[in-house]
């Protein structure tokens, strides 16, 4: 056991940095002075709900949880809303690791913990509910606090609401802001109220990204609305827009209408930055489109007021940076520190409470926040992560080349040798040789199949991969 009993993870809404302060919270003011702070939380690419809540759980990027935005589209499973389907999630969340090291674990309200993730679940769960407030979640809180013997949870997890909402209708910089985090700061004050009756407990409080002004809409039926860009598929969120392409024509076109929007940020999938570790090829889509500071992304037709604050840019960008509080049990009084990596939240936790994080997470826990040396523990062995890199769904497994394998980027070991272009499918219309080869990459699995005309060229990297007949083969990149 680690140097704490009980902890509690709470994440608050669109908390953005420099909230507390401009708000003058007491509560989190007073955690900061007793225990330790970071100027800012760091949050993953994009900085969106569902992505960074998902890095928070896991300690890992995007690129490995799997969770590229709020909402996207799954070649393999096909389209994510917002889903709770913990099948979606690629990585070993925080609440299962706890669980498979016999730490009982609570949950209220946070994404992909409402059923069991590849057999192992919380041990306490609240149905999620639009309706909740965040004072009921407060409440259900010092409920599992309350319980005795082995019902009761060593490791708590629960989302806040916060200020998120009004940031966006009335902007980052609106009077309202500073109530709502004010009200949120009254919920955190009653938390450390209960824990200071609770022996060797711990409470440590996130937010999932900031906020931006913005004053202009970006809307992808428009950009996309002509010559064979229109064969183009938009799935977007905020300031990030996923662009899903059928072919390599109507990629050219897509990619031609975006860089004529000034700002604009363009990525094809095969040259994104690899510091945004965004690349997963089921999901991230042909480009990614990244709107100026000032602007964001909607798509369809449906006229929606118009939002005056938003979030899903850059996470180097001030403005889109969360905070990172904690005190109790085993956190160092009056530490502080510049930053915090959102990934390095669940190593933290790990490190509190004594058990092994996931292995080969991204994160590190910060011992410059920690009371005292505590051991580390070594990485768990038998757990899902290691042996398994991802089956949305429970089916179709991705191929360790796509998904690393619990290996971060750099550490990826090479694609199998192959003959011809490597393991990206590079496909060549024959007959039209004044077509240069697609820079785009096709990507599928055994579930998702990819029909072209008879007149095809497929490279020798995948010829073991074609199937069908001649008349129309089938190629499966997997």
């Amino acid at each position: 056991m680690g140097p704490a009993e009980t902890v509690i993870l709470l994440s608050i809404d669109g908390m953005r940095w420099d909230y507390p302060a401009r708000a003058r919270a007491p509560a989190l003011a007073s955690m900061a002075a007793q225990g330790a702070s970071a100027g800012s939380l760091v949050p993953p690419f994009p900085s969106s709900t569902f992505p960074s809540h998902a890095t928070l759980a896991t300690g890992v990027y995007p690129d490995r949880h799997g969770i590229v935005n709020n909402e996207f589209f799954d070649r393999v499973r096909g389209d994510f809303r917002r889903d709770d389907d913990p099948a979606w999630l690629l990585a070993e969340p925080l609440w299962v690791t706890a669980e498979r090291q016999g730490v009982r674990t609570a949950i209220a309200h946070w994404v992909f913990s409402y059923a069991p993730w590849r057999g192992i679940a919380a041990t306490h769960r609240m149905p999620f509910s639009a309706e909740t407030r965040d004072s009921e979640k407060i409440d259900r809180i010092l409920d599992w606090l309350s319980l005795s013997g082995r019902d009761r949870p060593r490791l708590i997890l629960a989302y806040l609401h916060g200020p998120d909402a009004v940031g966006h209708s009335e902007g980052p910089d609106a009077p309202a802001v500073l109530d709502r985090v004010l009200r949120t700061d009254r919920l955190v004050a009653r938390l450390l109220k209960a824990l200071d009756g609770v022996p060797r407990s711990a409470l440590v409080v996130v937010s999932d990204h900031g906020m931006a002004v913005v004053s202009r809409t970006l809307r992808t039926r428009g950009i996309l609305g002509v010559g064979e860009a229109r064969r183009a598929r938009a799935v977007s969120t905020g300031a990030v827009s996923n662009i899903y392409c059928p072919d390599a024509r109507a990629c050219s076109a897509a990619e031609a209408a975006l860089r004529r929007i000034e700002g604009l940020s363009l990525f094809q999938l095969d040259r994104l930055p690899e510091g945004l570790r965004y690349g997963v090829p089921s999901r991230t889509g042909d480009l990614v489109a990244i709107a100026p500071m000032g602007a964001y992304f909607v798509d369809g037709t449906k006229e929606t007021p118009p939002a005056r604050g938003m979030h899903g840019y850059r996470p180097e960008l001030r403005e889109m940076q969360g905070i990172f509080f904690a005190r109790g049990a085993g956190v160092k009084a009056g530490a502080r520190r510049d930053s915090l990596r959102a990934v390095d939240v669940a190593p933290f936790i790990c490190r509190l409470l004594g058990i092994a994080p996931a292995p080969d997470i991204d994160g590190v826990a910060p011992e410059n926040l920690l009371a005292g040396t505590h051991p580390v523990p070594p990485p768990a062995s038998g757990s899902p992560a290691t042996t398994d890199p991802g089956r949305p769904g429970g089916t179709t497994q991705y191929p360790g080349i796509f998904l690393g394998q619990g290996r971060a980027p750099a550490d990826r070991p090479p694609p199998p040798p192959v003959a011809g272009d490597a393991w990206r499918a590079t496909l060549t219309r024959a007959g039209r040789r004044s077509e240069p080869p697609s820079t785009y990459p096709f990507v599928a699995s055994a579930r998702t199949r990819l029909s072209f005309p008879a007149s095809i060229v497929v490279s020798t990297a995948m010829a073991s991969a074609v199937a069908g007949s001649k008349r129309c083969p089938t190629v499966w990149i997997a």
